[in-house]
């Protein structure tokens, strides 16, 4: 998989000036050998990431980069013609801070989707279906498997949370930071990205953990009327209180006033704006799509 995303990149790359930065975050399978030894060609390099989990993975990439933009690929993709100077293109207007795809699966070209959405307070998330443009428009969520930002617009809104644990909620809440913070998230259909999505993993995903995270960003970035309610959407829910005593011994309440102050706009606007839940219908410029 890591070979056939490289080996995409180079074939379909068009932009004159690009590299490549593999985070090797504690994998054990040899896949990145190869490119740590330098037989892959000078664009493409190796740092170590220790295994952090996917918000420590990424600004470390960011870190090691070198260009103007930056753009967080998933190592399991194959990207489409000329995809880097179409991010470009939607990037050049700097109220845009994030710009997405449309993603296919890798083994199929149908569905497609573009985009996503909160459904309700549980934050369960689905697809829109590509608009019939070709041109760059507004979501509320692109999600991580591919997401491009202009470099400095990356730090302006400041990263991806490393209080977050290794998996679940980091793409999104980056999103929902852009949004609060002024910026706009986007997509450009144009580039299409074919995607494998795994239906079982061959390595241990935490529960606790994927909670922790979604109690993180609600009380980062939700006012105290909307945190209970999301609460009471998840129900019971096994070591909430463990999840939620270890939230409160950490730096979110800190992070919660940080973003108070520099926030534009709130959780009532973003859920006013894009959540069916609280809108009372579907978006009117976008089609939602199941899955």
């Amino acid at each position: 998989m890591l070979r056939m995303t490289v080996e995409s990149i180079t074939a379909c790359t068009t932009y004159p000036e690009f590299e490549i930065v593999i985070v090797d975050d504690g994998s054990t399978d040899g896949s990145c050998d190869v490119y740590r030894a330098g037989t892959a060609g000078d664009r493409t390099r190796v740092v170590d990431g220790g295994g952090g989990g996917i918000p420590r993975a990424r600004n470390l990439g960011e870190e090691h980069a070198s260009g103007a933009y930056v753009v967080f690929l998933d190592a399991h993709c194959r990207v489409s013609a000329n995809w880097l100077d179409l991010f470009a293109e939607a990037l050049r207007r700097r109220d845009t801070a994030i710009v997405g795809p449309t993603f296919t699966r890798l083994e199929q070209a149908e569905p497609k989707g573009c985009g996503m959405t909160w459904l309700n307070h549980k934050l369960e998330k689905t697809w829109f279906v590509p608009l019939p443009t070709d041109k760059p428009y507004e979501v509320p969520i692109t999600p991580g498997g591919c997401q491009a930002f202009r470099r400095d617009t990356f730090r302006a809104i400041g990263r991806f949370d490393e209080g977050f644990t290794k998996f679940g909620f980091q793409d999104v809440e980056i999103c929902l930071r852009a949004w609060l913070l002024g910026y706009r998230v986007m997509v450009n259909p144009a580039v299409e990205i074919a995607h494998h999505f795994r239906t079982e993993r061959n390595y241990q995903v935490d529960d606790s953990g994927i909670l922790y995270n979604f109690l993180r960003l609600i009380h980062t970035h939700f006012d105290p009327a909307r945190v209970r309610r999301c609460l009471r959407a998840i129900g019971p829910y096994p070591n909430l209180e463990r999840e939620l005593d270890r939230l409160y011994a950490s730096d979110v309440f800190k992070l919660r006033a940080e973003m108070a102050t520099a926030r534009v706009r709130d959780d009532r606007w973003f859920f006013r704006h894009f959540v069916p839940e609280e809108t009372g219908h579907a978006l009117p410029a976008l089609a939602l799509a199941s899955g």
